[in-house]
């Protein structure tokens, strides 16, 4: 009789369990300047990079991933920044299913890392930045450890610039700016 109430109770109590959870993540995004509508023309934006080379800032993770669930890790994530992860890949390699998972998994590593080497400085990019990664591989746990260097550096001086048409001819430019 008690097992027969624990198996009618038992669903009550996961249901609250599973109202009464959460989960938190922010996402940072950075260097982003979409134009959706085909009809603007616009001219390029320039900036000048003011990199501090005399201060490498570090930022590190760690994620450990129960089969596909993420179990720990960091919430708060840089968004817009490419990795070339596709170097040196494999055909193989390229077309696994799984390693879509991975580089997912590890793209959220890194974005962290770089959101904690960015955190409460007055910098808008990390400049020449360099992964360190550990990889920990259990049967269904993996672990990833990502430290991430670089330098800090500022956009500065903002301004549009006409597209201009540069022909050469035997070294010699002819530059027609645009009406």
């Amino acid at each position: 009789m008690k097992i027969k109430r624990l198996f009618t109770v038992l669903p009550f109590f996961v249901l609250i369990a599973a109202t009464f959870s959460s989960c938190v993540s922010t996402n940072k995004g950075f260097q982003s300047s979409p134009v959706i509508s085909r009809n603007v023309e616009l001219d390029p934006i320039k900036a000048d990079i003011q990199v501090n080379t005399k201060k490498k800032l570090k930022g590190t993770s760690e994620s450990t991933y129960f089969l596909i669930f993420r179990i720990s890790g960091d919430n708060t994530v840089a968004d817009g920044i490419n990795y070339s992860s596709d170097a040196g890949a494999s055909i193989l390699e390229l077309l696994n299913p799984m390693r879509t998972l991975r580089l997912a998994r590890l793209d959220k590593v890194r974005g962290a890392a770089a959101y904690k080497a960015l955190e409460g400085k007055d910098y808008d990019v990390l400049v020449h930045p360099n992964y360190s990664i550990t990889t920990r591989n259990y049967l269904i746990i993996q672990q990833y450890e990502v430290e991430v260097t670089g330098y800090g550096a500022k956009y500065k001086n903002f301004r549009t610039e006409k597209q201009k048409v540069i022909i050469t001819d035997n070294h010699k430019e002819y530059i027609f700016p645009e009406k």
